[in-house]
């Protein structure tokens, strides 16, 4: 938890300012934290100029500005970003994933009580490929199989014909190969979760974002597993072998691993679309 060092607080204000929880307060000079209140963000002990704010008595460091990457290099990392779905058999140290699952803890959030679980075990890795290929068999079975199913969907939303034609040949070669994934990756992330905690979810994909891109720069491919993570959350029998209570859900999935294709090329004709003051824009047409 927070704890202040009334040796070094010189009562300032900065860390009275910035909490948006407005559990710090200041009585007769000295400070004090209103745990019930506090939401563990920390932001008090990083802006504080004398350091008299720490976690659990840990000293906070103070940023080294020159390690910060130019705007060049960090639009190069973000530009080399890409979804691996091809992994080495290379194994990865328990110690650097335990590295890269630690910087989930920098994503802004709203549930501050996520918790990371590391899969590498190779049993329990199978018992998800297992799962997922178990779910596109059934789904193709039940669903591309009979043709009258697709005249239905033509018929009555068509909307998602693009959709359902795009996963066709994805399950196909799925049940082809004999596995859900198109290969096994070392290690499986998982952010965990209480289900009644609101925007857990949302909280969850900053923390994924945050492990992707720190794993890349140690050379390490990610997958986001976001469909996948629907079939292991309807697993009980999964969830409960990999311990999770009745009360908590999988939030986020990623896969990791050494890539086996490597990407030398940046995509600089594709753009997203960009609108400015779109609400406006709508008012004065409609106007």
């Amino acid at each position: 938890m927070i704890k202040i060092d009334s040796n070094k607080c010189d009562s300032c204000g900065l860390c009275i300012r910035i909490c948006h929880e407005s559990c710090i307060k200041s009585i007769e000079g000295i400070l004090s934290i209103d745990s019930k209140y506090c939401s563990t963000c920390t932001q008090c002990i990083a802006v504080c100029p004398k350091q008299a704010l720490n976690w659990d008595g840990i000293k906070p460091e103070e940023f080294d500005k020159s390690l910060y990457p130019e705007s060049t290099q960090l639009a190069e990392l973000l530009r080399e970003r890409r979804t691996i779905r091809d992994f080495t058999k290379q194994l990865i140290d328990k110690s650097l994933l335990e590295e890269i699952a630690g910087y989930a803890i920098y994503a802004p959030t709203h549930d501050f009580k996520l918790r990371v679980l590391i899969l590498d075990d190779e049993n329990i890795i199978n018992r998800i490929d297992d799962l997922i290929l178990k779910f596109s068999t059934n789904l193709y079975n039940r669903v591309y199989k009979p043709k009258i199913i697709y005249f239905l969907l033509k018929l009555f939303t068509p909307a998602y014909e693009s959709e359902f034609l795009k996963a066709k040949p994805k399950l196909e070669n799925a049940i082809k190969r004999k596995r859900g994934l198109k290969t096994k990756p070392a290690a499986v992330i998982m952010i965990i979760g209480n289900k009644k905690m609101p925007l857990s979810l949302e909280s969850a994909q900053y923390a994924l974002y945050n492990i992707d891109l720190y794993a890349q720069t140690k050379g390490i491919g990610c997958r986001n597993l976001v469909g996948n993570q629907l079939i292991l959350n309807g697993n009980k029998q999964f969830k409960k072998s990999i311990g999770l209570t009745h009360y908590e859900k999988i939030y986020g999935t990623l896969a990791l691993g050494y890539p086996a294709v490597r990407f030398k090329n940046k995509v600089t004709g594709k753009r997203i679309n960009i609108q400015w003051n779109a609400m406006e824009n709508e008012t004065n047409e409609i106007v």
